[in-house]
């Protein structure tokens, strides 16, 4: 929307400089769009350089998770593949009743600036479950009036996403 406003008040400081015959009305009505004007440009432009009208919001989500390994087997398995510096991908059970391990957190070769705003790393905690704690950072505006002004269809305002396995000190991690 503060394009169009731009837009506007561009053009009526031209046509209130260009077509008013008044000449103390033509200046004060042409430097008022004019502020308007430039105001605008300047909000627009700290908006898209410094997330004006915008703070960073964390959201954390926690999900039970389950042992690799087949139920038989007493110890708890975490299998990582390291793929770069601060980004594995684990295999673990969604829930207890499933018969095998899933791949998670794989990068999506499609999108690739969108896996490079995610990571995915494991600890090992005194916990007796396991479970993946998924942090969401993404930019939020500050008010409605702000959404409105700044919103464009389609922005990404993901900042980044965090996935750390957090598994029991009893489990193995095994590494491919």
């Amino acid at each position: 929307m503060i394009l169009w406003i731009i837009v506007i008040t561009m053009i009526l400081m031209i046509v209130s400089l260009l077509l008013i015959n008044n000449r103390p009305l033509r200046y004060s009505l042409g430097g008022l769009f004019m502020f308007v004007f430039i105001g605008f440009v300047i909000a627009l432009s700290a908006n898209m350089y410094n997330h004006y009208g915008m703070s960073k919001e964390t959201t954390v989500q926690r999900k039970q998770i389950y042992s690799a390994a087949p139920t038989n087997v007493p110890v708890g398995m975490l299998i990582t593949k390291k793929i770069e510096n601060n980004h594995y991908v684990m295999m673990f059970k969604d829930s207890a009743d499933d018969q095998k391990a899933t791949a998670h957190f794989v990068p999506d070769e499609d999108n690739v600036l969108d896996s490079l705003k995610k990571s995915a790393n494991y600890k090992k905690t005194h916990s007796n479950t396991a479970q993946v704690v998924t942090k969401t950072t993404k930019w939020q505006y500050n008010s409605d009036l702000m959404s409105w002004l700044f919103k464009f269809k389609d922005e990404d305002r993901l900042v980044k996403v965090t996935h750390t396995v957090e598994i029991p000190n009893n489990w193995q991690v095994v590494n491919k």
